[in-house]
């Protein structure tokens, strides 16, 4: 798959994860190519289970840091964003 999310798969994953509470539950197989299933199930159970979530503004930065986790970039990203999702984990 390419650096980027398409906007399709952006709008796939970001209402599964509205509509289930879970970006790997709402996953919907029937939606993706087959071919970017196994790729999109890690991100998404990593989102979930990771990151706490994500949303338009982040989604593309967290799936730069999901395919390049061991970069600078990548360690930065996803300190930033698991902080600011915790806040909301808390209440």
């Amino acid at each position: 798959m390419t650096n980027k999310l398409s906007e399709r798969y952006v709008e796939i994953i970001l209402d599964g994860g509205r509509n289930t509470g879970s970006f790997y539950e709402g996953l919907g197989f029937d939606k993706i190519m087959l071919d970017d299933y196994d790729e999109l199930s890690q991100f998404c159970n990593w989102l979930d289970k990771e990151i706490g979530g994500c949303g338009p503004i982040n989604i593309q930065p967290l799936w730069t840091a999901f395919n390049n986790p061991t970069s600078l970039f990548a360690k930065q990203t996803i300190k930033y964003w698991k902080e600011k999702l915790s806040i909301y984990a808390k209440l």
